[in-house]
């Protein structure tokens, strides 16, 4: 055989064994991946090759407020850990994860002696975790690694923590974040596959793929610069007057928006507290509205015509119902008001007046009327721990309790119900249920009417009556004027339900502007013990320091009749 026919054949002979190389590889891959597939996966996950049921988490929904600004959001963070078993040991590396991380590189580079990996709690940024996936693949360094978290973040912190509440370690813990968990949380995807060789994922195309479903975003009434300014003037009349604690609620009469709702004392949602630092007073007690309510009483009075409005009341400093005998309080002590009209009465805050309106009312249609306001219901407006009212409607004593109730005493109500009954007289009778939540992923929630409680010449009416509280110079807020503009309001001031060593609760209403109000403001300090403790001079300061807010806010234009 020639030389040139022994190479033809070599060739031959070669190229027949890469065939059957390629076929048999073929043959391999094929068995593998098509007819024997499932059995090499069920090997697999034996193996634990498989990373079973490996999560992409759902980013937690933020809340905001109706003027736009971040309340509550989820941040991407993450945990860097090392393990030294499978990282270089050079000290230029240490640096170079040290520079991606901020962390020093002497903390790196020196671990507990008596371990082989470490994790770090402080939280990395995503920019940061980015550039330690850098430095992991350029130093081929398998023991770097990162643990995802979603940090929340509250911008506005105890302003608004009352409201928003907080969520800690995976766990919604107080407020809307606990309320609302359900529509926050969202549905986090999974995915199932192995890693090869290489550390390339490889899904499994039989455990389809599922999509995660991120939470909700949710808007709130709450103004944040009116929750700022509220926050802050509660916070100046509670620790002046040394207070336990207060409350201030704004609503917008005519949809029932609750633009502020400030507590004081309130807690850091990001820090630590003790249990019942969360008490937020202005949806979680009930307290005795005093002398507020007398313009409620006066609205049914003159709404079912058990009151007139030309009547009189001759107040000589008392009245004994039953065996008790009821006083009317000055800031002096007891006083006579003499012969007063319905102005005076509500402008002098005349105890005999509304425990005699009250009566001509009588008991059951009073208890209806309170009853169609929601004074004993919760409020309803979607966060936890929402407190009721309370009424003992088996009084033994039934015209006592009757004649106290006209001028808010013998009943206990939650502040933001006591808001939105004396928002019905700004709105011309018609209430409106008090809304917090304004939106939830784009779609509105409904404004919701309670009904027509007064007649609108009825609220009108009892609304010219508030100027006198503070425009007339009898009225017992006229040291609580704002120079151009009318307001109306009332003062009040309740000895605590049980108390027999002097603790009150101071209280004010007032609405901004008198005419068409943009806002009713409701303000209680509980138990101021600086020496004051009446309704003008403690929570009344409260007030005006909002209103000016509000006024601001909005532009309210000075009132013509006001600077006459």
């Amino acid at each position: 055989m020639s030389q040139r026919s022994a190479e033809h054949k070599r060739y031959a002979l070669v190229g027949i064994g890469m065939a059957v190389t390629f076929v048999v590889a073929g043959y391999s891959q094929a068995k593998v991946q098509v007819f024997d597939r499932k059995k090499v996966l069920a090997e697999a996950d034996k193996l634990a090759h498989f990373d079973l049921e490996m999560e992409v988490p759902a980013r937690r929904g933020a809340i905001t407020s109706s003027d736009g600004r971040i309340l509550a959001q989820s941040e991407d963070s993450y945990e860097l850990g090392v393990n030294y078993d499978k990282i270089p040991r050079s000290p230029a590396f240490f640096v170079s994860l040290a520079s991606a991380t901020g962390i020093p590189a002497t903390e790196l580079s020196n671990p507990p002696s008596d371990v082989k990996g470490r994790v770090w709690k402080a939280p990395l940024s995503a920019d940061q975790a980015r550039r330690v996936r850098q430095v992991r693949r350029e130093w081929d360094a398998d023991g770097v690694s990162l643990v995802r978290n979603l940090r929340r973040d509250y911008p506005l912190s105890d302003v608004t923590s009352g409201v928003v509440g907080a969520f800690r370690e995976g766990k919604p813990i107080t407020g809307l974040e606990k309320s609302q968990n359900e529509l926050l949380e969202g549905t986090s995807g999974e995915y199932r596959g192995f890693v090869d060789r290489s550390g390339t994922f490889v899904p499994d195309k039989d455990h389809p793929y599922k999509d995660k479903k991120n939470g909700a975003n949710i808007v709130l009434t709450i103004d944040a610069g009116l929750q700022t300014a509220a926050v802050q003037a509660l916070r100046t009349g509670v620790e002046s007057n040394k207070a336990k604690s207060g409350c201030a609620v704004v609503i917008d009469p005519k949809t029932g928006d609750i633009m502020a709702m400030a507590s004081w004392p309130t807690y850091d949602p990001t820090a630590s507290w003790n249990p019942g630092d969360d008490f937020d007073m202005a949806y979680m007690g009930a307290y005795e509205p005093g002398s507020t309510f007398k313009i409620l009483t006066l609205a049914e009075g003159l709404d079912s015509g058990a009151v007139k409005l030309g009547d009189h009341t001759q107040c000589v400093g008392q009245i004994q119902v039953g065996n008790r005998v009821i006083h009317c309080a000055s800031h002096g002590g007891h006083s006579a008001h003499g012969d007063v009209d319905l102005e005076r009465a509500i402008g002098k805050s005349c105890n005999v007046a509304a425990a005699i309106w009250a009566m001509k009312i009588g008991r059951q249609p009073m208890i209806g009327f309170m009853d169609k306001l929601g004074l004993f219901e919760k409020t309803d407006v979607g966060l936890p721990s929402e407190r009721m009212g309370t009424f003992n409607r088996k009084e033994v004593a039934e015209k006592l309790q009757l004649a106290t109730v006209g001028f808010g005493q013998s009943m206990a109500c939650v502040p933001v119900n006591l808001a939105a009954a004396y928002a019905m007289l700004a709105n011309d009778g018609k209430m409106m249920k008090p809304r917090l939540v304004k939106s939830i992923d784009g779609a509105p929630t409904p404004v919701k009417e309670r009904g027509q409680m007064v007649k609108p010449e009825v609220a009108q009416e009892v609304m010219k009556m508030m100027e006198s509280v503070i425009q007339s110079d009898f009225g017992t807020g006229k040291g609580l004027k704002i120079p151009g503009y009318r307001l109306a309001g009332k003062t009040g001031t309740a000895q605590k339900v049980g108390s027999s060593t002097g603790n009150y609760v101071a209280n004010f209403v007032g609405m901004v502007p008198a005419q068409n109000p943009r806002a009713v403001v409701l303000v209680m300090i509980d138990t101021p013990s600086a020496g004051q403790y009446y309704g003008g001079v403690v929570a009344g300061p409260v007030f005006v320091d909002i209103a000016k807010s509000v006024i601001r806010r909005f532009g309210i234009p000075p009132t013509d009749s006001a600077r006459r």
